[in-house]
């Protein structure tokens, strides 16, 4: 026995280094295909489809717990989860989902991807603020942080689409006393989906909101009271992804309703 345990060990532990560490190229591989998965199910509203998304980033981080890449797409895809409890009474699972999406995206570590999670961070402790009983009374605690972490990833990466629109949100929603600007912030989003229709190579990092950039600078159109612009920029997130039912069977039939779309 003491003689074929070395050989045994000697067999096996090439094998086992190559468990040891996922190399970055297929690490991020496994991201971008669970990106494009989680952003697909949460505009279908396709809660399976985004369940496999994540059982396949869990079972990567499982190798490679501090990869940023996967990281950052773990925490998106609870982003999105939460988003598929839009009736009032998933507002518990909605909140969970969030929590969840700060726990990954606050250990990411790297460029371009820290600059991105901060944003997101930053955007998750706004609907937070927002799920509270005393809203108030929740912003004046999460909201320093939000700003905060929305001022760090803008100054890293001023020109990501992604964190213009999350600025861009904050502005719609904050109150007017507490900074709140939604004519920036419909500017801000402007930009961003400005840059997502700009030509060029892809830089490295997350690729996802195109779509999301319009819904919500049709949005921000809707609540300046240009209800033309806001069909239009709905109109343009269905020629990209026709299923896409916030858009589709909400934010457009809102137009024909009295109040703001939600």
């Amino acid at each position: 026995m003491s003689t074929k345990l070395p050989f045994f060990i000697f067999l096996f532990f090439p094998t086992l280094l190559s468990f040891a560490a996922i190399p970055p190229e297929p690490a991020e591989k496994i991201a971008a295909d669970a990106e494009r998965a989680s952003e697909h199910a949460g505009q279908c509203n396709d809660g399976a489809a985004l369940a496999d998304a994540i059982k396949s980033l869990d079972a990567a981080l499982a190798v490679a717990p501090d990869q940023p890449a996967l990281l950052y797409t773990r925490g998106y895809a609870s982003y999105v989860a939460s988003g598929l409890h839009r009736d009032p009474k998933g507002q518990a699972e909605s909140e969970r989902d969030l929590r969840d999406g700060v726990r990954f995206l606050e250990r990411v570590k790297g460029a371009p991807w820290d600059a991105e999670a901060a944003a997101m961070q930053g955007a998750i402790l706004g609907s937070l603020i927002r799920l509270q009983a005393d809203p108030a009374q929740a912003g004046a605690t999460l909201g320093p942080e939000s700003s905060e972490l929305l001022a760090r990833s803008t100054a890293a990466a001023p020109d990501s689409p992604r964190v213009l629109v999350f600025r861009g949100q904050s502005l719609l929603f904050t109150p007017l006393e507490y900074g709140g600007d939604p004519a920036k912030g419909r500017e801000l989003i402007q930009q961003a989906v400005d840059r997502f229709n700009a030509p060029g190579s892809k830089p490295p990092g997350p690729c996802w909101g195109r779509c999301n950039a319009l819904a919500w600078l049709g949005f921000a159109r809707k609540m300046e009271g240009d209800q033309t612009a806001a069909r239009a920029a709905w109109q343009q997130a269905l020629a990209i992804e026709p299923n896409y039912a916030w858009v589709k069977y909400v934010l457009l039939p809102s137009l024909d309703k009295p109040s703001a779309p939600r």
